[in-house]
């Protein structure tokens, strides 16, 4: 019964993650085609009723306290250091996802998985404001609410600080379902995770987040970033750059983790 019950406490940051799913697949497989949405705006819809679904099952009936559970966390008082942590986030989180969509196109993934082809076609099909609000702003709503505020937490209360950084950024990495952005959100989930154990606040890391799908948008839709292309002189160093500053940081906030209980 005792070994049970462990293993049952254990696995309890699997549980949000089934039911998002869950929610997920009914929305995509029975509710969707019933709409005249396109993917863009479907992806908002189902994210945001997933979103819901675990808010009001896994933390509006719990009372946890310091962890900001039992509350609507994205409209608890701001702090001074969620402040200061939301701008560090999004400058991390900004060059950090340039430095790995580049990286990823330099290996040449893109264009050895065609899943992620198909979702890329999908999404970067609608129009800029659309894509902004549905994959920059309400996905990372989320997905924050279940990768960092729920699974991150219980992960970190099972096993340990550390434990939670990697399996919960693996979690994230591989729910996304193709090896480009299984890469990307694996290597993201790392830092998000960080800030969510340096600030203990899940808007800190949704402020990254945020950050990084809204400039991966514009870079996608725009010729914004087209001198950070393949093949282009500021190529290689800028990526050197962004992936050093991304390495100095993460080593900044890991030694903030090592010290601290």
């Amino acid at each position: 019964m005792a070994q049970s019950t462990n293993t049952n406490r254990n696995m309890t940051f699997f549980y949000p993650v089934i039911v998002y799913f869950v929610v997920f697949a009914i929305m995509n497989q029975a509710v969707l085609p019933m709409l005249p949405l396109d993917a863009v705006m479907g992806q908002a819809l189902t994210s945001f009723v997933a979103g819901t679904v675990v808010y009001i099952c896994f933390i509006a009936t719990k009372k946890r306290g310091s962890d900001g559970t039992g509350r609507l966390v994205y409209l608890a008082p701001v702090k001074k250091s969620t402040c200061i942590g939301g701008v560090i986030a999004i400058l991390w989180l900004g060059c950090a996802g340039v430095a790995m969509n580049n990286v990823i196109a330099a290996m040449g993934l893109q264009q050895i998985s065609a899943s992620y082809q198909q979702v890329e076609q999908a999404f970067y099909s609608s129009n800029l404001l659309r894509e902004i609000i549905a994959l920059g702003v309400i996905t990372p709503l989320a997905e924050e609410l279940l990768y960092r505020q729920l699974v991150f937490y219980r992960l970190r209360e099972s096993y340990g600080r550390l434990t939670a950084v990697v399996a919960s950024a693996l979690i994230f990495g591989v729910l996304h379902m193709n090896i480009v952005q299984t890469v990307y959100a694996f290597v993201l989930g790392l830092l998000l995770a960080l800030l969510m154990e340096n600030y203990q606040d899940v808007r800190v890391p949704l402020l990254g987040h945020i950050a990084a799908n809204i400039i991966a948008i514009l870079r996608g839709e725009t010729e914004w970033l087209s001198w950070l292309a393949l093949g282009e002189p500021l190529f290689v160093p800028v990526t050197v750059i962004l992936l050093a500053v991304t390495a100095v940081i993460a080593g900044y906030y890991i030694r903030s983790c090592k010290n601290t209980k």
